[in-house]
């Protein structure tokens, strides 16, 4: 709140030593939504290239996963656009979509 609302407050805490833990979870819920995604994606605000470095973050595990899974939900489309149907382009397979986190967990953990 003392820094103001929207992406740019998050994203510059991005830049500080030691960026808020629960910074990237954050990141990650607020990419599943459309608006989310295209204020991360927006060019302008080069927010790609500042979370890239952080999927090696080894300081925080729960940081590194969540900035993982932004940038994941960031590459695909969550039933935004409906895709060619399959009399229009016989040769493309949909792929399937990945399953959408459970509400409350950010990302799945490994293993």
């Amino acid at each position: 709140r003392e820094r103001g609302s929207g992406l740019a407050p998050l994203l510059q805490a991005l830049g500080e030593p030691r960026p808020p833990p629960q910074l990237g979870p954050l990141l990650c819920n607020l990419s599943q939504l459309p608006e989310g995604r295209r204020g991360l994606l927006d060019r302008s605000r080069c927010s790609v290239q500042r979370l890239l470095p952080f999927t090696q973050y080894t300081d925080s595990a729960v940081h590194r996963r969540g900035v993982v899974g932004a940038l994941r939900n960031c590459c695909f489309e969550y039933g935004e656009r409906p895709g060619p149907s399959p009399a229009a382009a016989p040769s493309c397979r949909a792929l399937p979509r990945p399953a959408a986190p459970a509400a409350g967990a950010c990302c799945p953990r490994p293993g």
